[in-house]
């Protein structure tokens, strides 16, 4: 994928993307508020001038070390078209789409109370990764019945053989505690993890 020509193009998508900023191969959604909600530009691995574009969200306040789109879909027909960059009509199709597909299903996770929902409706299944972001957000969001149980779902579920579930396990562990004690506590401790995630991508 020629880096220099797709940064430039969502550049020139700005504009008509107000909220959004820029950086590297990615357009994001200002203020973050706790959610990392946007696009981003992947090589497709076969044809340097095609690319898949994602729209995903990424709960900030979920430890992580680099991007991931287990919270997102390609975006196109089926299970996402290989844009092109010397498609001419490129930019206009590019732009329809996301205004038409992306922008919607971004405007629904606004929030932490709205990243479980929209798990859910991607499809939670047995995706410790998934759980986990459930839990989270629901802690992050007060919502303490809900949080503790959920939280007590995915220790469960994890294998403790498996290094890093069991590092998943050991902070589930951590933060269900805290909740027991004092949920603002709980709260603190996500942010806390949310500043090192926004430092560990760069958007700070």
């Amino acid at each position: 994928m020629k880096t220099a020509q797709v940064r430039s193009l969502g550049k020139d998508l700005l504009p008509q993307m107000p909220g959004y900023s820029h950086k590297g191969l990615m357009l994001y959604a200002n203020p973050l508020n706790h959610v990392l909600r946007g696009f981003y530009f992947e090589d497709s691995g076969f044809d340097p001038s095609a690319f898949y574009v994602w729209a995903f969200f990424l709960p900030l306040y979920v430890p992580a070390t680099h991007l991931s789109f287990n919270f997102g879909k390609r975006l196109g027909e089926g299970s996402g078209k290989r844009w092109n960059l010397s498609d001419p009509r490129l930019r206009d199709e590019l732009l329809a789409c996301i205004q038409r597909d992306g922008l919607p299903f971004l405007e629904s996770v606004k929030q932490p109370c709205d990243v479980a929902t929209a798990i859910h409706r991607l499809g939670a299944d047995s995706d410790p990764y998934k759980h986990e972001a459930i839990a989270y957000s629901l802690a992050m969001a007060l919502d303490v019945a809900a949080a503790q149980q959920a939280l007590e779902r995915l220790t469960k579920s994890l294998d403790q053989g498996v290094a890093w579930q069991a590092e998943m396990g050991e902070r589930a562990t951590q933060l269900a505690q805290k909740m027991g004690v004092d949920p603002q506590e709980a709260r603190s401790q996500l942010a806390e993890w949310e500043q090192a995630t926004v430092k560990n991508l760069g958007l700070r």
